[in-house]
């Protein structure tokens, strides 16, 4: 009988290990989640005191005639798209020349890893200050160039462009040290094999480098979009949405609804709006990636 029991014991043992482990993911994942997939069917509001009641699909109905919700979606996409393919770009640019100088990548992963190791908030106020019209050191640039600076922050017109050009910043080195490794790890006689054959710099990237790279690029592309579609810190701390909610994107919208006008029902209906659009994109993505 002991034995039995210290074999059903040893049995149930690795159950009880990871218990704690899913007990916690269950606390501070799958409950909230659950709970906002139920307030966003009701009319919950923390400025009342009476129960929040059942309005089925009526929060996301009311998103269709809310043109704030559609300029957020607007501000999202173009900044998505836009800080997405100039991080792919560069960071491809760079990993190609990496890959042809051994000296340079050290170098360069040395210094392009210190954006990375900034934290959001720290980054925003850093660069506000350099945006700065009156002291910052961008108009101070420009005007060494005989250049007016404009109003970075506080025009509508450069607001958008000035928050992008942060985003590329700081995660341009991280789509260069996923393609970089991607590139390292390419097998190597199929290079030579090129170089036998005669095949130029350009056509070896093209025809070779490129199509093997492909997942990895896929998967940096990825990565970015999630992130920069639910952006969030960065653009609060420098600008909270504005000017004229030029820089508002889904996101900060969100926030405001939730914990600035305490409206948490639809709050969460924006919340799975931001889920349902990633999720669909990402799967996409996986697509591609499974084909590549």
């Amino acid at each position: 009988m002991p034995l039995i029991a210290h074999k059903q014991g040893s049995r149930w043992a690795p159950f009880w290990m990871v218990a704690p482990a899913v007990a916690f993911l269950l606390l501070i994942s799958i409950y909230p989640l659950i709970t906002s997939l139920y307030y966003s069917f009701t009319d919950f509001s923390l400025t009342t005191n009476r129960p929040a009641r059942f309005v089925f699909l009526g929060n996301f109905r009311s998103l269709l005639l809310d043109d704030r919700f559609w300029n957020a979606l607007k501000v999202t996409v173009i900044y998505t798209v836009g800080v997405v393919a100039v991080e792919m770009t560069i960071g491809l640019l760079l990993a190609l020349s990496a890959t042809r100088n051994t000296r340079f990548r050290q170098v360069a992963r040395s210094f392009l890893l210190v954006p990375m190791m900034l934290t959001p908030v720290v980054m925003g106020l850093m660069w506000k200050y350099m945006f700065n019209p009156e002291n910052g050191i961008v108009n101070w640039f420009l005007g060494l160039l005989r250049i007016a600076g404009p109003i970075w922050l506080g025009d509508p017109g450069p607001a958008l462009p000035a928050v992008m050009i942060i985003d590329v910043w700081q995660w341009t080195p991280f789509v260069f040290l996923i393609l970089s490794s991607g590139i390292a790890s390419l097998p190597q006689e199929v290079f030579e094999a090129a170089r036998v054959d005669g095949c130029s710099q350009g056509q070896t990237i093209r025809h070779i480098t490129l199509p093997l790279l492909t997942p990895f690029m896929l998967v940096a592309l990825l990565i970015r979009f999630i992130d920069s579609f639910k952006v969030f810190d960065t653009v609060y701390v420098m600008t909270r949405g504005g000017p004229a909610n030029v820089t508002e994107s889904l996101s900060i919208y969100t926030f405001k609804v939730g914990l600035n006008f305490f409206n948490m029902g639809y709050a969460a209906a924006l919340s799975y709006v931001i889920l349902i659009i990633i999720t669909i994109a990402s799967q996409q993505f996986v697509k591609l990636e499974r084909t590549a």
